[in-house]
């Protein structure tokens, strides 16, 4: 079951997002049943959060994306484990991805190797088979 990242949260939320239409193509099929045994990282959701915080959303606004994600239909979540940011510690030691970016592959690698993301950073994780969500549409 692949991982999904911040990066299609963003997408789905944001009209503007250049993956905008590919992410809502996407997780209408997992709405409905099309796509299946998909998981966001727990660790997006603290992303998605305080990028919103950054960028100056209420609170509110950010509880009611946060609450749609949780009941959106299909949609596992993957839990921010000690094992998830250990292994995220040593991911960022050898392939110098960002704080979060480590965070989602390892909670991928920990799952099943698989990560479904138009970051091309995760292709440099020897083991971690990339996804690009067009392919899925």
């Amino acid at each position: 079951m692949p991982i999904i990242e911040v990066d299609m949260l963003i997408a789905l939320v944001n009209a503007l997002d250049k993956f905008h239409q590919v992410a809502a193509n996407f997780f209408n099929k997992i709405a409905a049943g099309k796509i299946k045994h998909i998981k966001v990282s727990s660790a997006a959701y603290l992303e998605y959060e305080l990028i919103l915080k950054s960028r100056s959303y209420l609170d509110s606004e950010i509880q009611k994306d946060l609450t749609a994600f949780r009941s959106f239909p299909n949609l596992g979540e993957a839990p921010l484990t000690l094992n998830v940011i250990l292994t995220a510690s040593k991911i960022r030691e050898k392939y110098k991805l960002s704080y979060f970016d480590s965070l989602h592959a390892a909670t991928a690698i920990l799952i099943d190797n698989e990560i479904i993301s138009s970051d091309e950073d995760y292709q440099r994780v020897k083991g971690l088979k990339t996804i690009v969500p067009q392919k899925l549409v």
